[in-house]
């Protein structure tokens, strides 16, 4: 599921965040890590949908499927 592993990149993403970047900086690491797990040939492109269903219980981190 494309949410899932955009959830997962974020993570990543959030995980390596330093102090005095922009959430810009964040979002371009994640789409590295998402594009890296399609094996570089995908971008993210739900950002609308992820918006919407961030805080659904079937996409958080700790969700058991």
């Amino acid at each position: 599921m494309e949410l899932g592993k955009w959830r997962d990149a974020l993570a990543k993403a959030m995980d390596n965040y330093r102090s005095g970047e922009n959430r810009i900086n964040e979002i371009i690491q994640a789409q590295m890590w998402f594009g890296a797990t399609g094996g570089g040939k995908k971008s993210f492109n739900h950002h609308e949908c992820w918006e919407v269903v961030k805080f659904c219980r079937c996409v958080k981190r700790d969700a058991t499927p």
